[in-house]
């Protein structure tokens, strides 16, 4: 039976400035890469042999998911990068303080930022992500992504729709390892 495993990247700089990251690069701090060292040990101790590993096409996913890899027995070269598992985009306010536009906005009105990407859009290619991720052939898969694509793909495998956003707090903190299915 399959088992699908998701780890947050570990903690980086504009999550330490609380800045929005969304798709900007920004790299991890050196707690970032202890947490992706921890979370590597736990997986290790706690849970199956990992059959293969996915994570976003951004550096902290990439550097998290090497150092789990490390730390596993997992070859860092068959590390998977796919765009599905990006996070969400905050348009125009990527890089900007997410503290300062909550002050003025609730939190559904980051779907409407210019050149963001809606919540529904969000869990539309989390629900095709999680359909690609069902057809591996891999037993025990991991991915290593992002806090709003995290939500996101909970809330496809559990059959919610994309208003759970607004409603309920499913976040997901740095390196935390969350089983899928």
């Amino acid at each position: 039976m399959k088992r699908l495993f998701y780890v947050r990247h570990g903690e980086t700089h504009m999550n330490v400035a609380r800045l929005l990251s969304g798709q900007a690069e920004t790299p991890l701090t050196e707690k970032g890469k202890e947490q992706a060292r921890a979370a590597g040990k736990e997986l290790k101790q706690k849970l199956p042999h990992i059959d293969l590993i996915v994570c976003s096409p951004y550096e902290r996913t990439y550097e998290t998911a090497q150092l789990i890899a490390d730390e596993i027995g997992f070859p860092v070269n068959k590390i998977q990068k796919n765009d599905m598992f990006a996070e969400r985009s905050f348009g125009v306010l990527e890089g900007k303080s997410g503290d300062d536009f909550l002050a003025v906005h609730e939190y559904r009105d980051f779907d409407t930022v210019e050149g963001a990407e809606t919540i529904q859009q969000l869990q539309k290619r989390a629900e095709i992500a999680f359909e690609w991720l069902r057809a591996l052939k891999e037993d025990n898969v991991l991915v290593v992504g992002h806090g709003a694509f995290a939500r996101a793909i909970k809330r496809v495998v559990k059959g919610l729709p994309h208003t759970h956003e607004y409603e309920i707090d499913t976040s997901i903190g740095n390196a935390a390892i969350v089983e899928l299915v």
